[in-house]
């Protein structure tokens, strides 16, 4: 028997699935370089689009938003505790946190527009934030140190 996908439904499943994805993925911060930030932020835009495109399917009146912030929940349900109880010793990995959510929030906007200066537009935001801005926060913790 097959049953009916609620929005609080797709709402814990967009949730589960950020855990899962960020179990997945948090082995790339261990590089110095950008590679956490493209692995992670990428991973999570496409999960954001894909839950979303998958799940307004079976429920025509689902808020992109709600499975947006589900998604950065479960990013960050881990992420909180480690932050709180070391934050210096958690503060380099800090950017890639909030890549992630610009990503998660870039797909919604995706999602909800569809129009290929949005992905362009989304695609160069991610791409600077991933290579300068990783660039300048690994200088800025390196000289903390």
């Amino acid at each position: 028997m097959k049953r009916k996908l609620t929005k609080t439904g797709a709402f814990w499943l967009s949730f589960l699935f950020s855990i899962l994805l960020f179990m997945i993925t948090c082995w790339s911060a261990a590089f110095q370089d950008s590679t956490a930030y493209w692995v992670e932020s990428l991973g999570f835009f496409m999960l954001t689009y894909i839950c979303i495109n998958e799940f307004s399917k079976r429920l025509t009146d689902i808020n992109p938003w709600m499975i947006g912030l589900a998604i950065i929940l479960g990013q960050l349900i881990f992420q909180i505790p480690v932050r709180v109880v070391d934050f210096w010793g958690s503060y380099g990995s800090l950017m890639i946190v909030i890549s992630c959510i610009i990503a998660i929030i870039l797909a919604v906007f995706c999602y909800k527009d569809k129009k290929p200066y949005t992905f362009i537009l989304s695609y160069i935001i991610m791409t600077l934030f991933n290579s300068c801005v990783a660039d300048m926060w690994s200088k800025y913790v390196s000289s903390l140190h």
